[in-house]
């Protein structure tokens, strides 16, 4: 690993906090002892499949599914090719919500992710909340998302940031990524220990729709 780029993953850790309950959205096995670091190669709007590996190169979970339309989802398998989840865009809702189910169906729902400003506000702050069940708890509970300008990084809370939940989750792009048109190419995903790193890769690839 690069200088720079350790230096950059250690800021971007270092506010990480493990809640104090788990937080299980699709399954424990998903909920790691210790914080992990995840990374989304060659993220495209025109690519249908990739993997999500840890900075050893080990994988931990499959992406497959085309580019988003009215009909297309996004489905994320783990290393047994069996569904975990599936991303769809509600195209046809004026408020651009994006639900995500459980397996390949959609009889289940997961968490279902709400911009939370008018178009012109939610350009500049980035601002989303997401709605789920936690099977820790039992309860139905929520996380904020806060991206900044350019929507090069985001931050998941525990509840609302302004209330001093913790930060679960960072996503933000590589230091050395390329930015063309109609690709992204590296995204690092730093999810705190206790936390459904499944759910979290979900909504890492909500924030690049």
């Amino acid at each position: 690993m690069e200088p720079r780029d350790k230096i950059y993953m250690e800021f971007l850790t270092k506010d990480l906090q493990s809640p104090n309950n788990k937080i299980v959205i699709t399954e424990d096995r998903f909920c790691f002892q210790e914080q992990n670091t995840l990374i989304l190669d060659q993220l495209s709007f025109t690519n249908d499949d990739f993997t999500i590996k840890d900075l050893n190169g080990v994988e931990y979970f499959k992406c497959l599914g085309k580019t988003f339309s009215i009909k297309d989802k996004k489905v994320i398998y783990d290393l047994y090719d069996q569904p975990i989840l599936n991303i769809r865009q509600n195209l046809l809702s004026s408020k651009d919500e994006i639900n995500i189910y459980k397996d390949k169906t959609e009889t289940e729902a997961l968490l279902n992710v709400k911009p939370q400003s008018n178009f012109f506000k939610q350009i500049l702050k980035q601002k989303y909340i997401v709605n789920f069940h936690n099977k820790a708890t039992g309860k139905d509970e929520f996380l904020e998302i806060r991206g900044d300008f350019y929507g090069y990084k985001f931050k998941v809370y525990y509840g609302k940031k302004k209330e001093g939940a913790p930060l679960i989750c960072n996503i933000s792009l590589k230091p050395d990524t390329d930015i063309v048109i109609d690709s992204i190419d590296s995204y690092y995903v730093f999810v705190a220990a206790g936390v459904d790193a499944a759910a979290m890769i979900a909504l890492a690839i909500c924030t690049f729709m």
